[in-house]
């Protein structure tokens, strides 16, 4: 076996830019092979650096001071890497990350090697720069181990905090989550993941004198953080609710047994228990992608469950069962995007004066699902909403070329989850799955849902005013429901509003709901959108819509949503009924 040389940033072998102390194996004079080692220690040593090669090799003792080093200064000392020998490694090491070192060797001592995690080193300068450390131990080398610093790249943007010292938040752990999962299959990395209950710690954490809680929580953070994969995989996902992506030879109660540790040394008492559930990463009944997907959202489900959901009582196998729900459901989900199964039906939008339609809207349904809004906010939750609007896309604009010699052919509201619009990669796929219908195309209507909270307005608008440039008209639904679309009133330029139907109903006799619709009417007319009551049923309500000047509805009081878009696309014919505008249904 030989010993691979490390390179600094031209290329050059390290040891050139820095001479190696204590024993040196060096090539025989003409021979490619290294020379045999003179001891068995140092026989030991060689294969143990070979075994962990990196920019900077170092021994220290079970203390971490340094006995050993060679290779690139890797910024850690002015002058040539032998400097370092003496001093501690800890002294080299970011103050935030010192704890966590500290686990790093006990889990060396313990597990005999770990895989390179993501360390934040300080310079001789004062600077602070990530680098992989890992390393092993040897049976013949009692009290040494033996470390690799490899330098890296920047951390990735959901790793940042983990690069800081700190547990990854509940997105930057989703994030990071999804890239392990792919990773592992694509590598067949054998990972797992763990969730982790501390029940009753965020208020013991607040009674605690400040700085045994500072204890707590630094201590729980640098374990978690050291039986990570990477060290970056880690995250606080609630106050006392963590996730772990980790090798597959940590154990749930080792991890308890650990936390529980750290807190009883700070002088804590927890008033609950701790939990772990470790659940399958790889789980073959879905690709990989998909498989992401399922972990992920049980993660966030495990997060924000309240209550009963999540507790020790119910959770013994409750994460799996969630998690298997999941699968199933995710399966479920694409199997009807890929086989297209599911139908769209159109309801019309009509101006109340004249009766005449004035476009149409393309609404889906699927076998199964009792509830259109379920099957959409689970797709969005699973990250499968945006496979499931393009698909959407395409099938409407089919319809359209199905019929596009029609003399009356309607124009169509399409509705996108916010979600959907705010992917960096959708305006390219949007315009490539539209681009082969020409100008049938200007006949969509985009409809804009958020039953996700838009967190960024202002990036949202961008994206729908750039549709806009194309020539797309913009509508926002439920106007008035959350408020989220009172801020997307004011934050996003578009053509019509959806007044939500609850408003228009509530305001038949109530005198606080009349005055709330009122306002809400005069705010959407002067930012210039066109206004649509929606789930107009009764005449009644018709005819309150009227008197608001509100002159576009949509209700079961026109139309029922109706799958025969040769209806509309020929016959426009209005029968009149009693005073109603009856279309079809």
């Amino acid at each position: 076996m030989t010993m691979p040389l490390a390179q600094d940033s031209a290329g050059r072998p390290a040891a050139v830019m820095a001479p190696i102390v204590g024993p040196v194996v060096t090539p025989a004079a003409g021979s490619a092979a290294p020379r045999r080692p003179s001891s068995s220690r140092d026989r030991d040593r060689f294969v143990g650096f070979a075994f962990a090669a990196a920019d900077l090799l170092i021994e220290t003792d079970a203390q971490g001071n340094i006995l050993f080093s060679a290779g690139a200064r890797c910024r850690l000392t002015k002058g040539e890497v032998g400097g370092l020998v003496g001093t501690n490694l800890m002294e080299v090491v970011a103050p935030g990350d010192r704890k966590y070192v500290h686990v790093l060797f006990e889990r060396i001592r313990e597990k005999a090697r770990i895989k390179p995690s993501r360390v934040l080193f300080q310079a001789f300068d004062g600077q602070q720069f990530p680098a992989l450390l890992g390393g092993c131990r040897l049976d013949s080398c009692p009290g040494s181990l033996f470390l690799t610093v490899l330098l890296t790249a920047p951390p990735r943007h959901g790793a940042a905090a983990a690069a800081q010292g700190e547990l990854l938040d509940q997105t930057g752990f989703a994030g990071i989550l999804e890239e392990r999962i792919l990773a592992a299959r694509e590598k067949g990395l054998d990972q797992g993941l763990t969730l982790l209950l501390v029940e009753g710690l965020q208020s013991m954490v607040e009674a605690m004198p400040e700085g045994a809680a500072v204890e707590v929580r630094e201590g729980i953070d640098a374990y978690l953080r050291g039986i990570s994969a990477d060290g970056d995989s880690a995250g606080q996902l609630t106050g006392d609710r963590y996730g772990i992506v980790h090798a597959a030879d940590i154990d749930g109660n080792e991890v308890q047994s650990h936390i529980a540790q750290i807190i009883e040394a700070a002088g804590g008492a927890l008033p609950g228990g701790i939990r772990s559930w470790t659940l399958d990463m790889a789980d073959d009944r879905l690709d990989a992608a998909d498989a992401a997907r399922a972990l992920v959202y049980t993660v966030q489900a495990f997060a924000s469950a309240q209550g009963g959901e999540f507790t020790i009582s119910s959770l013994e196998d409750g994460a799996n069962r969630l998690m298997a729900g999941a699968v199933e459901r995710i399966g479920q989900l694409r199997a009807t995007i890929d086989n297209r199964d599911f139908i769209v039906v159109y309801q019309p939008i009509v101006d109340i004066g004249t009766g005449a339609v004035h476009h149409l809207e393309a609404l889906t349904r699927v076998d199964g699902m009792s509830s259109p809004a379920d099957f959409i906010t689970f797709a969005e939750d699973v990250g499968l909403i945006y496979d499931f609007d393009l698909l959407l896309t395409r099938t409407v604009l089919d319809t359209l070329q199905e019929f596009r010699k029609e003399p009356k052919l309607p124009d169509v509201a399409i509705n996108l989850s916010a979600k959907t619009l705010m992917s960096p990669i959708f305006l390219k796929q949007f315009q490539s799955v539209v681009a082969p219908y020409g100008d049938l195309a200007a006949k969509l209507l985009i409809e804009v849902t958020e039953t996700v909270v838009v967190t960024d307005i202002a990036k949202l608008n961008e994206v729908l005013q750039k549709l806009r440039g194309c020539g797309f008209r913009i509508c926002l639904d439920d106007v008035g429901a959350g408020s989220t679309s009172f801020q997307s009133l004011y934050g996003i330029q578009a053509d019509y509003a959806k007044i939500d139907g609850s408003f228009v109903r509530g305001a038949v006799g109530n005198p606080r709901d009349m005055a709330m619709l009122r306002s809400m009417v005069d705010v959407c007319r002067q930012l210039g959108l066109d206004l649509i009551g929606e789930q107009v049923e009764e005449t009644v309500h018709a005819d309150l819509l009227s008197g608001l000047g509100v002159s576009l509805a949509q209700g079961f009081l026109f139309s029922r949503p109706s799958r025969d878009f040769a209806y509309f696309a020929k016959d426009w014919s209005k029968v009149r009924s009693g005073g109603k505008v009856l279309l079809k249904g």
